[in-house]
């Protein structure tokens, strides 16, 4: 075999490996990690600076293929052993994109402080050794792009892929959250409220993000209970601690609640002080009744709800629900609701109930039918409680 064939063979390994990796990069880095670089430039310049999405692949992945090009200089590395000069780049770019909740706490790179050097000079130390052995590599007689050496490097390359996205920062709800809080930055409500919709998973601080959001649509008492809710009403409000914005200022939230106060307040606490002092907004009313349907506190719901709704008109469907239920544990009710609609889709909820003695064949059933009502929230998180545990 001509040494030109096989120079001309090396070349297109080479070739087809940098495609993969500036491929793979820049979409990773576009279209899956954005939200979290995004975070990580915000909370580590304090808001000074902004990540841009298309700006920031761009540069990212043009120095992490700079970075191996160096080392292919440096080694020289063209058989079957040259996607190893892709990984120092690899394992950096798993470094950038592992921020994870804590970032605005004590910013550190954890256990890559000793990983990221340790793995780069094994990495050197490999990529030393395939150079002496390089000589010696059996002669391949395929060549171009489905030749035995470029399947070797593409696998290799694959591993290398597969490395990043174990050791980066996958974190669903973590992910959800970053992007909503984009969203909100943007106002872009619908998308923020449609970012992981599908997802049964969720926290403290994403549930008070989708409740912001949807108090912004004036859609808080129409479908807070279709979303995965923890928390009760304490995740209503950011803390500091468990219920926390990485992005949006938190300021924004409390001057469309009535006011901003610089000290954190439990939520109840902040919505009754608000309150009081009459500085409370249509969304401080919506945000105090869903507090109390959260906490499953129907008391105090019922005798809130007149105050801000007429309870003969129109009102939030999550409310007739809470209403309808309120009248059927309480003998005696403060207030006497009944909405033919409701009861007829309370008496399909009953029946459920009553159908299933195992209670997690019951618990699937009513989550499968009625998972975005108030009905199911009460159930589950009150079950032991009400008079359905009989």
């Amino acid at each position: 075999m001509s040494n030109y064939s096989v120079k001309d063979g090396t070349r297109i390994i080479r070739v087809a490996c940098a495609v993969l990796f500036v491929s793979f990069t820049f979409l990773y880095l576009y279209d899956y990690q954005d939200d979290i670089l995004a975070m990580a430039q915000h909370v580590l310049s304090d808001g000074l600076t902004h990540y841009n999405r298309t700006i920031g692949a761009v540069l990212i992945t043009i120095v992490l293929w700079l970075l191996q090009i160096g080392f292919y200089a440096l080694f020289r590395l063209q058989g079957r052993a040259h996607a190893i000069t892709f990984f120092p780049s690899l394992l950096t770019l798993a470094v950038i994109t592992s921020p994870d909740n804590s970032i605005d706490e004590n910013f550190t790179f954890g256990a890559w402080l000793v990983a990221w050097p340790v793995l780069m000079l094994i990495c050197i130390g490999v990529m030393w050794y395939a150079r002496q052995v390089q000589p010696y590599e059996p002669v391949d007689s395929s060549q171009g792009f489905l030749s035995r050496r470029a399947w070797i490097n593409y696998a290799t390359m694959c591993v290398m892929f597969v490395f990043v996205g174990i050791f980066s920062n996958h974190n669903d709800v973590f992910h959800y959250r970053m992007h909503v809080e984009s969203c909100l930055k943007d106002s872009l409500f619908d998308e923020a409220l449609a970012t992981g919709d599908k997802s049964n998973k969720t926290d403290s601080s994403l549930t008070s993000l989708r409740i912001y959001a949807l108090a912004q649509k004036n859609q808080l008492g129409d479908r807070l209970f279709e979303y995965p809710l923890v928390g009760g009403s304490a995740a209503m409000l950011p803390n500091g601690k468990s219920v926390k914005y990485l992005m949006y200022p938190e300021k924004n939230l409390y001057k469309s609640l009535g006011c901003w106060l610089k000290q954190h307040m439990s939520t109840m606490h902040y919505l009754k002080f608000v309150h009081r002092h009459k500085l409370a907004t249509k969304s401080a009313h919506d945000y105090l009744l869903c507090a109390y349907l959260l906490d499953g506190n129907l008391d105090a719901f019922v005798h809130s709800i007149g105050l801000y709704y007429d309870i003969h008109g129109q009102m939030p469907k999550h409310y007739r629900e809470a209403l309808t239920l309120y009248n059927h544990l309480r003998s005696n009710p403060f207030i006497s609701y009944r909405s033919t609609v409701m009861e007829a889709d309370f008496q399909d909820f009953q029946t459920l109930i009553h159908k299933y003695n195992n209670p997690v064949e019951r618990a699937a059933s009513l989550r499968d039918t009625f998972g975005n009502t108030y009905w199911w929230y009460y159930y589950n998180q009150y079950f032991y409680k009400s008079k359905y545990n009989k």
